[in-house]
């Protein structure tokens, strides 16, 4: 009797240091299953929010301030002014609108035509 109890809480024993025993499927649950027995690190990108964001060419309100910028630097033309910043399809696109390669007077004919600002 003595003999088999020995014998059987060394089998017990046996199973419960086996990687399988109690659910254990042999993976570490505790961390990064990738990584068993090192910590888990996560890296996140940095973003710095504290510069202002960058301005669109694109927008109503950056046009309008070129065009007023042109208006007070006497520069009359669309294609002077526009260039540097926008694409030969928007000045074309605003030249048709307006009827004419000129800066009109009333900037509210050039308002008209601008796409609207896109969303973000």
């Amino acid at each position: 009797m003595q003999a088999t109890s020995l014998i059987l809480s060394a089998v017990l024993l046996a199973s419960a240091a086996s990687p399988l025993a109690a659910g254990d499927r042999g993976d570490d649950r505790r961390g990064d299953w990738r990584r068993p027995g090192r910590p888990n690190i996560t890296i996140e990108p940095y973003i710095d929010l504290s510069r202002p964001p960058r301005t669109n060419p694109d927008d109503p309100e950056f046009v309008m301030n070129e065009i007023a910028r042109c208006n007070a630097a006497g520069i009359r033309s669309f294609v002077d002014c526009l260039r540097p910043t926008q694409t030969a399809l928007m000045i074309r696109r605003l030249e048709a609108c307006v009827q004419s390669e000129t800066i009109p007077d009333d900037p509210q004919r050039v308002a008209v035509c601008l796409p609207a600002s896109p969303l973000r």
